[in-house]
């Protein structure tokens, strides 16, 4: 049996040195902040939006080819930028998910789980949504890889400071996370959860 054949996007990822968002501005796609932080790098840029959500777009590649990429290590926290990049979806840890938001008429009645996250040096916390009734960490096992958390943060390391940055949604990739709990929302206030 042939395994499947590898599906990689392209993504130009343009500087810019406003954090403005203007999809009025772009005639294909929407244009979107990309925030991606892996092992030992955060990746930046921006990039044209070709699936509904960024979550779509992550959940159906198997890597994607970065152009014009900033990158930031958490060993000594000295940025650089690469002509060209291609990570593979699998080592995404979490990527942070600016508008837009995927279409309105799909969406469906949810009841919000705060939850944390350990994956390596980050702490992600945030609000799983799932059916009412559904038990919200075998709902994380029964959908794609990749899910989202709503006023989310994630705290890491860099460059020997501590760091926590809030983000109105935060994709979490499931595969690379060491443990998932249920919390409760005080937990998730700055601060009160530990390590």
């Amino acid at each position: 049996m042939t395994a499947p054949p590898m599906r990689r996007v392209d993504l130009v990822l343009s500087r810019t040195d406003e954090e403005v968002y203007e999809p009025d501005a772009v005639a294909d796609a929407p244009l979107v902040r990309f925030v991606a932080y892996l092992d030992h790098e955060h990746v930046f840029g921006w990039v044209h939006l070709t699936a509904d959500r960024l979550t779509d777009l992550l959940n159906a590649n198997d890597e994607l080819r970065l152009a014009d990429a900033q990158l930031e290590s958490l060993q000594n926290g000295v940025a650089g930028l690469v002509d060209q990049l291609v990570v593979r979806c699998r080592d995404l840890i979490a990527v942070v998910a600016d508008p837009p938001r995927g279409d309105e008429r799909l969406r469906r009645r949810t009841r919000r789980h705060p939850v944390a996250i350990r994956s390596g040096s980050y702490l992600i916390g945030g609000h799983l949504h799932v059916a009412p009734g559904a038990d919200p960490l075998a709902s994380v096992m029964e959908r794609a890889p990749v899910f989202p958390l709503t006023d989310a943060w994630i705290e890491y390391w860099s460059g020997g400071e501590r760091r926590h940055e809030s983000s109105g949604t935060i994709l979490v990739n499931r595969d690379r996370t060491d443990s998932i709990r249920i919390v409760t929302d005080d937990d998730l206030a700055d601060g009160r959860l530990q390590p």
